[in-house]
């Protein structure tokens, strides 16, 4: 089971109205911030689809060896109707 926002609440703050239009705001990353150390580097990768398609891509990159399951966010409600967004992050000290 996928905790999300309501569909209509979660619009309200991912989009901007001008008129009849209905825009997609900007996703503003990361929801969350840990100041990276001195000498780190940061790799962000997103996933961004339907619940469904989002958690097979994680289990099959997991299945790959890529990344752990637990290593990406929970999934969060994207711009459109219908989307969530998971995020993996990756830090490592500059060459």
């Amino acid at each position: 089971m996928i905790d999300l926002f309501d569909p209509p609440t979660a619009r309200t703050f991912l989009t901007d109205r001008k008129g009849d239009e209905i825009r997609p705001l900007p996703l503003i990353l990361p929801l969350y911030f840990h100041p990276l150390a001195p000498g780190q580097e940061q790799l962000r990768i997103l996933l961004i689809s339907s619940p469904t398609w989002v958690t097979e891509t994680i289990h099959d990159l997991h299945a790959r060896g890529f990344a752990n399951t637990s290593d990406w966010s929970s999934k969060l409600p994207g711009a459109n109707a219908g989307e969530v967004v998971s995020i993996l992050t990756r830090r490592r000290s500059r060459s």
